[in-house]
């Protein structure tokens, strides 16, 4: 029993007051270095659709942490230097960014710099018990506008060819010219926003957390995340092909207004069930 005690009083950390001042201490210069690239953050999370989940991303990671806090609490808190380098690459982004003029960089350098100076703080063995909360993270940098308008292209193309088939094979009487789709009573063009490259980006954030949470091994919950790009395409696919039918077979303003505006959910909601579908397949091989 005196043992079980000792070994018990070894491997719980303990943070006594002088500590919860210092790390508040280093929080508060961390906010106040990085406050021109967390404002940033704030203020693209604002402005943009495809990024306006980067409010919640932090939250989820928060509650990622809280879920792993008895884990926390057994993992003995050690300073580990390899930090250092690591926080230090953080503050050259952030310096490289105003100097530059490149907006991306100061959108990275938060989360870079803010795992360095975690594993500075509380040490190697910490980092791994939270290292998927801490990867989640990244869900929230916005991704720099090359990549957005490189991969917009090809799905505008993809959604709108397979929209097409689709629809030709429900008895649609459907055209195509490139991204612009007809029928005798409707026409639309699939723009970038239609792409789904918006969806994409929160639904990959969505695949990740269903991947971690699926049981089993890591090629297991590496598919769970993966399949969250087919699955996304898929489903803009049947958004695009339903506000067609909509527009064929209803009238264009309720086509593009109400059920193209209010129609995401119905993406999402077939993505998260699709998502959840392969979870459970997954968790059954294993």
């Amino acid at each position: 029993m005196d043992a079980e005690m000792t070994v018990q009083q070894r491997v719980a950390p303990s943070i006594d007051r002088r500590q919860v001042v210092q790390l508040l201490a280093v929080a508060a210069l961390f906010v106040f270095f990085f406050m021109p690239s967390l404002a940033f953050l704030v203020e693209r999370w604002s402005q943009s659709e495809e990024f306006s989940h980067g409010f919640l991303v932090p939250l989820v990671s928060l509650f990622l942490l809280w879920r792993k806090r008895e884990a926390l609490r057994q993992t003995p808190l050690q300073v580990c230097w390899w930090g250092l380098p690591v926080l230090g690459l953080g503050l050259l982004m952030q310096v490289a960014s105003d100097w530059a003029s490149v907006s991306f960089l100061k959108a990275l350098a938060v989360p870079v710099a803010l795992g360095g100076l975690a594993w500075y703080l509380v040490g190697t063995r910490m980092m791994r018990v939270a290292l998927f909360p801490y990867l989640f993270l990244y869900f929230a940098v916005p991704w720099p506008d090359f990549a957005i308008e490189v991969l917009s292209v090809p799905l505008q193309h993809f959604s709108a060819a397979a929209s097409t088939m689709l629809l030709g094979l429900l008895g649609v009487p459907i055209e195509r010219d490139g991204v612009h789709m007809w029928t005798p009573r409707f026409d639309v063009e699939v723009a970038v926003p239609c792409s789904g490259i918006r969806s994409m980006v929160a639904i990959l954030g969505i695949a990740a957390l269903v991947g971690y949470l699926t049981q089993g091994k890591l090629w297991g919950k590496g598919v769970v995340f993966l399949a969250g790009i087919p699955i996304t395409m898929f489903a803009n696919v049947l958004r695009i092909a339903a506000i067609v039918m909509m527009g064929h077979y209803i009238n264009k303003e309720f086509a593009m207004t109400f059920f193209h505006d209010y129609s995401s959910p119905f993406l999402f909601f077939i993505s998260a069930l699709s998502l959840l579908g392969v979870k459970k397949l997954a968790e059954k091989v294993e």
